[in-house]
């Protein structure tokens, strides 16, 4: 089954969600923080959280990969949403955490 998205832009950065669900069960998903960085002229990813290798994650750019979360279900939509919501409500601090990441010269991936 192919994975469905939407896109919430706010002012320079935007939330991507995405997810899989076969047969009415959800299977994986992610969600990304996406900022307009004014250097690059293009929207980079900042912070993530996803079910990529089965277990849910978060991933910080510049900062820290593979964080885990283990009170994070892979297959609970009401994770997701609580992924999306904590990307929304430190949206800013996750953006300023990468700028100076990016200022000290940190490398992304």
């Amino acid at each position: 089954m192919p994975w469905e998205h939407y896109l919430l832009p706010l002012l320079d950065y935007r939330i991507r969600v995405e997810w899989n669900v076969e047969r009415g069960r959800l299977l994986s998903w992610a969600v990304q923080l996406e900022w307009l960085d004014p250097e690059e002229g293009r929207f980079v990813w900042v912070a993530r959280y996803d079910t990529a290798g089965g277990l849910p994650h978060r991933d910080r750019n510049r900062i820290a990969r593979h964080e885990p979360m283990p009170h994070l279900s892979p297959t609970s939509g009401g994770d997701l949403n609580r992924a999306r919501d904590d990307l929304l409500s430190r949206a800013w601090e996750y953006i300023e955490a990468y700028k100076a990441a990016k200022a000290e010269g940190r490398e992304a991936w």
